[in-house]
């Protein structure tokens, strides 16, 4: 019944220990040293499907409005909790080991070792447990058929039906079918909405969970697909760990694509906010261009240009039916779908990496479009654009967007950017303009309506990541004392008044130190920029999920807060990367153009192989005194692959 592929896999990830977490690039493992330390989320996931439990294979139910832990697909949450005994042992006592692949997870407890993946080819996901006969195990399934935020629906009533070994569940949400393969013996029963798998005097046992009674045995196709992130753009540098989260953050940009009925594209983070973001998908996208994954950046752009509203690219697209996405900003209320202003703006300047990178299939009318809406934002005509809170005309930060009306530092970044690329007959003006009026004081000037506010944000590290000016770097050398930690970048300096450690107003974020390093290094702190860097690398060695990089951390402490798996945090380490320390632009690099200076001090080289751009593949060597970009042929890139 097991396949060699799995037996495989299973035999590899035996032999692991937690040493090899920083021998084998391949593999990230958590080796259980107390009670609860295996309580923290882990997920596998694939394009049309996840399933998110606790690092020792068990799943409480949460409150399941937002959150997406379970196992989900497209919009229907079809496993609410999972839980188990292994011999009368709770599972999680039971738990010993922990090994996260590309595309799968593998477990070990006491006399029993199980192995996750989500079928590439039909979502349905697939439990393998091996045993030597000694193991009596008992699984318990809560079915959960709700429909995802923005909707409430829950199920009225479930009706479940068992025939030999499978189990049929219907409601009026969905359908789910367990299937439960087993060389031994089998018993299930079903109460309350809840299943129970009773196992025993087994070698192997699988059970498939799905929405079909046809599912797909696929693992070798799985991981096919979650395997191509390691055959292009791939890093070699002095430093294994720096190699190491290179190619498990490239695959988290992989993992986090989906598959829905509204649409494809990247969902932002998990468990809780899982669904499509404008701004958090296209900050994702300027390092999927990077690294060969453009068709998926695309298909985001598609997403949300379907869903614009006269140019005005949204903020974010729930799951289910599109409805009303409330969210209130100090007790207004407002329809989520469209706020914010830098979703347009990311979209225009992704679209000139695409462009870059690969080709645009959307037309001047659809520039146009976007185009125009931006320039509605324009009040007074003075080519920079001004924030409106009642009108839902706002960027980041939410929490305290009612007071930021005006013209603000990182909108107008955004901006100065778009006219480079879209109307650069206005870009000198406008550029000159913003340069006067954000970078002509010593104050951090944050927004400006009747007079100039400042704020000592993280939104002052925007500008820099496109503009050269000693003004610039002057600002982030006074912002580093109030907002460096070394876990990264706080959102806000402790030496401003309204610092308080909040969300947006103190917490340490992974984007924002990503918006650190794209500045530093482009306006000449390298050092600052490689330390910051660094915090990256740290953070997902020592994270609680090794490997993943929290979407939040605390910022007096090395506590992860927020989700625990955030694309914009992985991505942006990328692009950290490649754009700030390799000088692989994502706007406009050009290999004849190719220069590079930023490689640190404690490295002697840097190299990138199967570098992807316009269907061609290069291979980049750096050192401190020569750097060469070298066209390879396709027959190299698949024998360097075998």
């Amino acid at each position: 019944m097991v396949s060699k592929t799995l037996r495989d896999l299973i035999e590899e990830a035996r032999n692991l220990d937690w040493d090899d977490n920083y021998t084998d690039i391949r593999h990230w493992i958590k080796v259980k040293n107390n009670a609860m330390d295996s309580f923290n989320y882990s997920m596998v996931k694939g394009s049309k499907a996840h399933f998110i439990s606790y690092i020792n294979g068990v799943i409480y139910r949460s409150d399941m409005h937002r959150s997406r832990t379970g196992y989900w697909k497209n919009d229907v949450n079809h496993l609410a909790s999972v839980d188990g005994y292994i011999n009368n042992k709770s599972m999680g006592d039971a738990f010993l080991k922990y090994v996260r692949g590309l595309g799968y997870i593998y477990r070990e407890y006491l006399n029993l070792e199980r192995l996750d993946y989500i079928s590439e080819n039909d979502g349905s996901l697939h439990i393998q447990l091996i045993s030597d006969y000694k193991a009596k195990v008992r699984l318990k399934f809560e079915i959960g058929h709700t429909r995802a935020w923005p909707s409430c629906d829950v199920f009225n009533k479930i009706d479940v039906k068992i025939a030999k070994n499978t189990v049929y569940i219907s409601s009026n949400i969905s359908k789910t079918v367990i299937n439960v393969l087993c060389s031994g013996n089998t018993k299930i029963d079903s109460y309350n909405n809840f299943v129970y798998i009773d196992i025993e005097s087994f070698s192997d046992a699988e059970i498939i969970v799905s929405d079909s009674d046809v599912y797909s045995d696929d693992i070798d196709d799985t991981l096919n697909y979650h395997n191509i992130i390691e055959k292009t753009v791939i890093l070699e540098t002095p430093d294994f760990e720096f190699n190491k989260l290179f190619l498990w953050a490239k695959h988290d940009i992989l993992e986090f694509y989906s598959e829905t009925k509204n649409g494809s594209g990247w969902f932002a983070g998990f468990p809780v906010y899982s669904w499509f973001f404008g701004r958090d998908g296209l900050w994702m996208a300027l390092a999927a261009n990077q690294i060969g994954l453009t068709e998926l950046t695309l298909k985001h752009m598609r997403l949300l240009f379907k869903y614009s509203d006269k140019g005005r690219i949204p903020h974010e697209i729930g799951l289910g039916n599109i409805m009303d996405q409330n969210y209130s900003i100090n007790n207004t209320k407002f329809n989520t779908m469209y706020m914010s202003i830098d979703s347009s703006l990311l979209w225009l300047l992704v679209n000139e990496s695409v462009k870059n990178w690969y080709k645009s299939d959307f037309d001047d009318n659809d520039i146009k479009n976007v185009l125009d809406f931006l320039y509605s934002c324009d009040s007074d005509n003075d080519l920079l654009l001004e924030n409106d809170f009642m009108k839902g005309l706002i960027g980041w930060p939410e929490t305290w967007a009612n007071i930021r009306n005006g013209k603000t530092v990182d909108i107008n970044a955004l901006w100065i950017e778009v006219l480079k690329y879209y109307r650069n007959d206005e870009y000198d003006y406008a550029l000159k303009r913003y340069v006067s009026l954000f970078f002509n004081e010593y104050m951090s000037i944050d927004f400006i309506d009747s007079k100039a506010h400042e704020i000592k944000s993280a939104m002052q590290f925007v500008p820099g990541i496109f503009l050269m000016d000693q003004r610039i770097s002057k600002r982030l050398r006074d912002l580093i004392p109030g907002m460096f930690t070394p876990w990264g970048l706080r959102s806000m300096s402790v030496y401003d008044e309204m610092y308080d450690g909040g969300y947006h107003t103190g917490t340490v974020w992974p984007l924002m130190t990503g918006w650190f390093v794209l500045s530093a290094y482009n306006n000449g702190l390298k050092d600052e920029a490689f330390n910051a860097l660094k915090t990256f690398v740290n953070a997902a060695f020592s994270a609680n999920d090794p490997g993943r990089i929290n979407e939040t951390y605390d910022p007096v402490s090395f506590t992860p807060t927020g989700q625990f798996a955030q694309g914009w945090s992985s991505s942006m380490f990328v692009l950290s990367l490649m754009q700030g320390m390799l000088n692989i632009n994502s706007l406009d690099f050009k290999p004849e153009n190719f220069e590079c200076k930023n490689i640190p001090e404690s490295w002697d080289y840097v190299k990138i192989h199967n570098l992807i751009w316009r269907d061609k593949f290069y291979d980049v060597y750096i050192n401190h005194d020569y750097h060469s970009i070298i066209e390879i042929k396709m027959s190299d890139v698949n024998e360097d692959n075998r």
